[in-house]
């Protein structure tokens, strides 16, 4: 288990803030008029989920990520330099079970963010209500997502095939070249001069 930075310890799960959806903002402009599109249009399941806010999609969102998006959270003002996924990963299981940590931002820079994306849509607003918890020496910043994070592409069964045979060959022909030296007369052997030493 990864120690957790001090002071960001595993801490009891507040309750969370009573959230709200907001349809219009205080200004009276209408977020659809911004590009927001209504969780619900895009994705009917989100309106059975009712005790559930969230916020509506921005622009153009790809309807087989919707509920990606709805299970991850942004966290923000992470220390670049002693911030790891692995802890992140470590404090957010208090919360529920996490699928995905993934870091992002400059690491040069004195601040990052990640996103965390949670098994079910009832982990967010547990993991909202640490916003503004201490987590090192920052006060944590979360919110919901508006993105699905990028996550490396699977290989295809023919690809992870192909890769496992060419590790296995490298491993035969090393157990090859380790026998062969240990052996009396290694140097003698032709196919080990020629494949290994070239011949002189």
């Amino acid at each position: 288990m990864t120690s957790l930075m001090p002071g960001a310890g595993l801490l009891p799960i507040p309750t969370p803030n009573p959230l709200t959806t907001v349809s219009t903002i205080s200004l009276g402009v209408s977020l659809s008029s911004l590009g927001a599109i209504p969780a619900a249009a895009l994705d009917p399941n989100i309106a059975t989920l009712g005790e559930i806010p969230q916020p509506p999609l921005m622009g153009n969102v790809d309807p087989s990520k919707i509920d990606e998006i709805r299970r991850t959270v942004y966290v923000g003002n992470l220390n670049s330099q002693t911030t790891t996924a692995d802890q992140l990963l470590e404090f957010f299981k208090q919360v529920g079970e996490v699928k995905f940590v993934r870091m992002a931002g400059d690491e040069t820079q004195p601040t990052r963010f990640a996103f965390v994306e949670f098994a079910d849509q009832n982990s967010v607003p547990r993991a909202l209500a640490f916003n503004g918890v201490m987590f090192g020496d920052r006060p944590l910043k979360i919110n919901h997502s508006n993105n699905a994070i990028v996550k490396p592409p699977e290989m295809t069964p023919q690809a992870a095939a192909k890769e496992l045979e060419e590790v296995m060959k490298r491993v035969r022909e090393a157990q090859s070249f380790i026998s062969a030296a240990i052996e009396p007369g290694w140097l003698h052997s032709t196919s080990l001069c020629n494949d290994f030493l070239g011949c002189f």
